[in-house]
């Protein structure tokens, strides 16, 4: 079945939808049934979803890229065919999306409805068919049931690679942007600015995207493992999760690398905990969330003081917010109005961007932004494309992290956290 493309809500109209769930009663393990042909892949501890073929996918680009996206994603649910015998979060019609960082960005943004899911959620192991048709008074007929074994068939682990690293910027050099980012900060051009170094990563065996969610899994189950697009990566960070007429969010602003199968002593966590730098790049990364809910919701509450996540390689300051959703808005459109938080931008928003783009060579891509999936009903899950790398071909991947810098911020240090933060995509790269 070939995929239907679309770009708008009334081209959406001219296409229908058969969906059709069905319960399986064995127990998946999600990380091992990621085929090589996975089209997307969204896993955290253990649950979630993996996803093959596009039956539909919409493309999207621009400030209007989320609107746009959702209304053409709302149209196609408001005439889908479901038969979905499990319901339970995940199951029946579902899109997963890769979005851009900027409005400006030559990256589309897009919203894939996929062939086949297969989704363990909650002891729930479920399969998804979807079909499509260009007919719009005459729905395809539902799809047969099929073996989920043979359509999500586990991919051999290969040959560990050795990884040839080429950055954007010489380790001086990237520091040097680092003190002009700071100067703008000290000269009261911003609050906070986010930046981030880009480089190439070039292995000598071709490249698995299959086994690399594989091994993040594995080694990063607290975090949202994610393959959508050209993005793939383990996020700790959510942006807008919607269940229930409520949102959650998770902020992480302020690190301290850790080495591998380490963490931070209890009196640095301590300090860590009450360093004035991470409580102020924290700070502002929090108010960015709570001041964009206004107006899709109600009754915010944020963490009263901040928690020290361990991850490894990392530790981070998070504070998670939770707030009661108003009637008709979806993740998506929570997503959009949060994106870009002062977490992976700064404060003031527009100021961090602006000098951002003066200060990185590149276009953002897919980096730092809403990566996730939603369904019929408008609830999704949403994480910030963190702990990331675009897939370039076979043997290439670029990689992409960042931190936060406030006036105290010393470029050394945030040099180290962003060879840090790299750490989780080299690992699978390299099959360590």
């Amino acid at each position: 079945m070939s995929t239907i493309q679309i770009a708008t809500a009334d081209q959406a109209r001219e296409v229908t939808l058969s969906v059709r769930t069905l319960r399986l009663e064995e127990h998946v393990d999600l990380g091992g049934h990621v085929p090589r042909d996975a089209s997307a892949a969204w896993i955290h501890h253990g649950q979630g979803m993996v996803a093959r073929g596009e039956a539909v996918r919409i493309v999207a680009s621009g400030p209007g890229r989320f609107a746009d996206a959702g209304a053409a994603f709302r149209a196609l649910a408001d005439r889908a065919v479901v038969d979905d015998e499990v319901s339970v979060r995940g199951s029946g019609l579902v899109s997963f999306g890769t979005f851009s960082y900027a409005d400006s960005s030559p990256r589309p943004s897009t919203l894939t409805i996929p062939a086949a899911v297969l989704g363990s959620v909650d002891g729930e192991a479920f399969l998804t068919l979807i079909a499509a048709s260009r007919h719009p008074d005459a729905p395809p007929a539902l799809p047969p049931a099929r073996d989920w074994r043979e359509l999500f068939s586990a991919v051999p682990d290969g040959p560990r690679a050795r990884i040839d690293l080429d950055p954007d910027h010489a380790p001086d050099d990237y520091q040097g942007l680092v003190a002009r980012a700071v100067a703008h900060i000290r000269a009261g051009d911003a609050g906070k600015i986010v930046l981030s170094e880009s480089s190439t990563a070039t292995a000598d065996v071709p490249l698995e995207p299959a086994v690399l969610l594989r091994r993040l899994t594995r080694r990063y189950p607290s975090t949202w493992v994610y393959r959508v697009g050209d993005v793939i990566g383990a996020s700790p960070e959510m942006l807008a999760q919607t269940e229930g007429g409520r949102v959650f969010s998770r902020v992480l602003a302020g690190s301290r690398p850790v080495a591998d199968g380490e963490e931070l002593a209890e009196q640095d966590r301590r300090a860590f905990r009450s360093d004035a730098k991470e409580r102020e790049e924290h700070r502002f990364a929090i108010d960015s969330v709570t001041e964009r809910l206004a107006g899709l919701a109600e009754d915010v509450a944020a963490s009263p003081e901040p928690f020290v996540l361990r991850l490894p390689g990392i530790e981070h300051l998070a504070s998670d917010v939770s707030a009661r959703l108003r009637e008709n808005v979806t993740s998506l459109d929570v997503a959009a109005r949060l994106h870009p938080s002062a977490a992976v931008s700064g404060t003031p928003r527009e100021a961090a961007d602006r000098i951002i783009g003066q200060l990185e060579p590149r276009d953002r891509g897919g980096y730092a932004s809403p990566v996730g999936w939603m369904d019929a009903a408008g609830d999704g899950q949403w994480a910030i494309a963190l702990r990331m790398a675009h897939l370039v071909d076979e043997r290439t991947v670029r990689l992409q992290a960042g931190g936060g810098l406030v006036a105290a911020s010393d470029p050394v240090t945030e040099h180290a956290e962003v060879l840090a933060k790299y750490r989780p995509m080299l690992s699978a790269l390299r099959g360590a």
